[in-house]
């Protein structure tokens, strides 16, 4: 009876072989599991810069078939829309939710019109007029807060369909939306209030802007230069640039603690002509 109680409890247990051939299943299961995430993750990535870089191809296209970027209705080569600081809408980048964000595009399937001679490109439907007022033949009425101008530009011109939605046209893999238009430059370098042409993305993760920087600038080491940059988001209305990545936009000098990979940034893409990098090396 002492012997079969033995050899009872010794049944119960795991042997060496079954404990490894069971971690070695396990460690196949994780591997899988994170080269999978990662092969999504680098989808997404590939998705953001590849929309990005469709966006810019349709400016220039309209720019070469118009003489103009779409949006700058007065063709003096700034696109009129300020991208994330209009004070009269809800795309200033402090605004971490996109609810606000996303009621800046038409969600209608509204058909793009010209508005009449001088007449504002205020409405969700309205392109730029291109024509001026009898009273100021040379001007033309410009419109710094309408997010739809460049999108129904572009649709006018038939680069894009009129069948799509702004508001879906403008959205973005992070589930965030893109802005095309100006921002007033402040990084330390260039005259003050110079304003750039540019795509604003909102709401990025970290190590999806920082892919992106590293395929665009090709780097990832500097948030504050090249074309793709860090915007602050501590209430700055200007283009005023964080140094590192992992800053989370919180100020233009390096953060003692460094935010998760998944933190939310907003970066500008000068895919026109690019600001000065900050004075001495800062």
């Amino acid at each position: 009876m002492k012997t079969r109680s033995q050899s009872t409890r010794r049944q119960g247990g795991f042997t060496l072989v079954e404990m490894s051939v069971t971690m070695a299943a396990a460690g196949l299961l994780f591997a899988a599991v994170t080269t999978g995430q990662e092969l999504v993750d680098q989808a997404k990535a590939t998705k953001l810069i590849n929309d990005i870089k469709t966006v810019e191809m349709r400016v220039q296209q309209f720019a070469q078939l118009k003489g103009r970027m779409p949006g700058d209705c007065d063709a003096d080569g700034i696109i009129d829309y300020a991208a994330d600081a209009n004070g009269a809408s809800f795309s200033a980048r402090s605004d971490i939710a996109n609810n606000a964000r996303a009621n800046e595009y038409s969600y209608s399937v509204l058909l793009p019109t010209i508005p009449g001679e001088g007449a504002d490109a205020a409405a969700e439907e309205s392109a730029c007029t291109l024509a001026a007022t009898a009273a100021a033949p040379t001007t033309v009425t410009t419109n710094t807060t309408n997010a739809n101008v460049w999108l129904n530009d572009l649709k006018v011109a038939g680069i894009v369909s009129d069948s799509s939605p702004n508001r879906t046209l403008a959205k973005m893999v992070n589930e965030d939306f893109l802005f095309v238009g100006s921002i007033t430059d402040n990084g330390g370098a260039t005259a003050a209030a110079a304003d750039y042409n540019a795509i604003v993305i909102h709401n990025v993760p970290q190590w999806m802007a920082r892919r992106l920087s590293t395929a665009i600038n090709g780097q990832d080491a500097r948030a504050d230069r090249s074309r793709i940059r860090l915007l602050n988001r501590d209430g700055s209305t200007d283009g005023s640039y964080s140094i590192g990545w992992s800053d989370n936009g919180a100020s233009g000098t390096a953060s003692a603690n460094s935010d998760m990979r998944d933190s939310m940034v907003t970066v500008a893409y000068f895919f026109d002509r690019v600001p000065e990098s900050k004075l001495g090396g800062q």
